[in-house]
């Protein structure tokens, strides 16, 4: 049954998407996106060019009004580009789809469903191709991955912060989405139960084989380092451009505990926290 699931998931992707001509899943080329406003034309991205491979996991940071939900709104489609054009998996991306699969901060669960239900509906209206059965083991799969398949009964108001956030990842994770994008999705977490979900993270990551692309949005240089192969640091907006890319020169797996004491580590932390901190420096 799983590998039925598995091929049905393919044939669904290859009929939304046109083929991959290279190996970059995201590219954003000369894209700014402004906006109306009382005052006038407000530019909160200017000029971005980025790729991001498929596999990859980059993050986005910067200061708040740096663009970087904006920029992650051009690449699931809910963000028209003024100028430019973004690709996601070989495709123009001209509006939300289920090959790039969002999880927000806020959870964004239904709050009269029950866990299952939340995950199922996400399944039924994004894989209409599979049987009553087939989908129902693809959503018992994915809550048993995020270990909450003994609560697959509950309403979300009766689940922790921490729980919630893995039903979204779970419900994220079981459309079969290429693209994974994440809108600080850890930011109101307790420090336990955040790093304890980019353990889980990682490891639904490494079950795809590594061949899901994510992206996400974060204020926190420590999360950046441990999840990412590169961060990109934005400029303070308006006009907000792309100020450096870093790359975490970093073997996987990580472990928390041993590459806070790495020299490259330490040299990235201090890199990045220089690019974060320099508009706020006091001269003398």
């Amino acid at each position: 049954m799983t590998q039925t699931i598995s091929q049905k998931n393919q044939q669904i992707a290859d009929a939304i998407l046109e083929p991959v001509l290279n190996d970059d899943a995201i590219n954003i080329t000369n894209v700014t996106v402004s906006f109306k406003t009382p005052k006038g034309i407000y530019t909160a991205v200017k000029d971005i060019n980025l790729q991001v491979k498929k596999g990859e996991i980059v993050a986005l940071i910067g200061h708040s009004g740096c663009g970087k939900s904006t920029l992650m709104g051009t690449i699931s489609g809910m963000v028209a580009p003024t100028q430019g054009d973004v690709t996601a998996n070989g495709k123009t991306v001209k509006g939300p789809g289920p090959d790039r699969g969002i999880v927000f901060q806020n959870y964004s669960l239904l709050p009269w469903l029950t866990v299952y239900k939340n995950i199922y509906e996400a399944v039924d209206s994004t894989m209409k191709n599979l049987s009553a059965a087939e989908k129902k083991e693809l959503v018992e799969s994915n809550l048993k991955m995020v270990k909450l398949w003994d609560h697959k009964d509950k309403l979300p108001g009766q689940l922790s912060g921490g729980m919630k956030q893995r039903v979204a990842i779970a419900r994220a994770f079981a459309i079969n989405p290429k693209v994974l994008l994440l809108d600080e999705p850890f930011g109101a977490l307790d420090a336990l139960t955040k790093s304890s979900m980019h353990v889980e993270l990682l490891k639904l990551w490494n079950l795809d084989h590594r061949e899901k692309t994510i992206v996400m949005v974060t204020h926190d240089i420590e999360e950046a380092i441990f999840l990412c192969d590169r961060v990109v640091v934005m400029n303070n907006g308006p006009a907000a451009t792309i100020k450096e890319i870093v790359d975490i020169n970093l073997p996987r797996p990580r472990n928390k505990k041993d590459i806070v004491h790495d020299q490259e580590y330490m040299r990235i932390h201090d890199r990045l926290l220089n690019l974060l901190i320099d508009k706020f420096s006091i001269e003398d």
